[in-house]
């Protein structure tokens, strides 16, 4: 015989409302980011499988330098290389990326957005040295394409606000 409060019986009416009230305590208390519907859309426009995740393994807050600019370092880690950008906050809204790659490589770098706007796309030097520049505020991901004929998989960075 079940009790009238079993976990084998199915929610009721009580037993609904009290989750939805606890739902919105929680979205009250740590609410997802606000651009998490982005986040979600660019990781889903990937096409090929054939990528590697990098991790986040350092941020480092600069602050200001000359005036009011701040400065933000990244450095990701992959498998097969590591990406380290440096995000400068421009006196007219926009940012410069400085970003190296570890080996280096003249390589294909893309910044994606998130649609419908377009990606940007720079060669890196041999050292593995590249700049984007007036690039605006906002969700973007750093993929980094093998270098021709070279059997590697692009590398991904998780989505980062610019």
């Amino acid at each position: 015989m079940t009790s009238p409060h079993s976990a084998d019986q199915p929610l009721d009416g009580l037993d609904q409302a009290i989750l939805d009230q606890l739902a919105a305590v929680l979205n009250h208390l740590d609410p997802p980011p606000p651009d998490l519907d982005d986040r979600v859309r660019l990781v889903l426009a990937l096409d090929d499988v054939d990528r590697e995740v990098a991790r986040l393994r350092e941020e480092q807050l600069v602050g200001a330098v000359r005036g009011t600019q701040r400065t933000r370092t990244l450095t990701f880690d992959a498998e097969s290389r590591t990406v380290m950008i440096t995000i400068v906050d421009r006196p007219d809204g926009l940012v410069r990326i400085d970003g190296w790659l570890a080996p280096g490589a003249a390589v294909r770098v893309e910044l994606r957005h998130p649609a419908p706007d377009p990606s940007q796309t720079v060669e890196s030097d041999a050292s593995g040295r590249f700049v984007l520049d007036g690039v605006p505020h906002g969700l973007a991901q750093v993929v980094v394409h093998p270098a021709r004929g070279e059997h590697a998989p692009q590398v991904v960075t998780p989505a980062l606000a610019l």
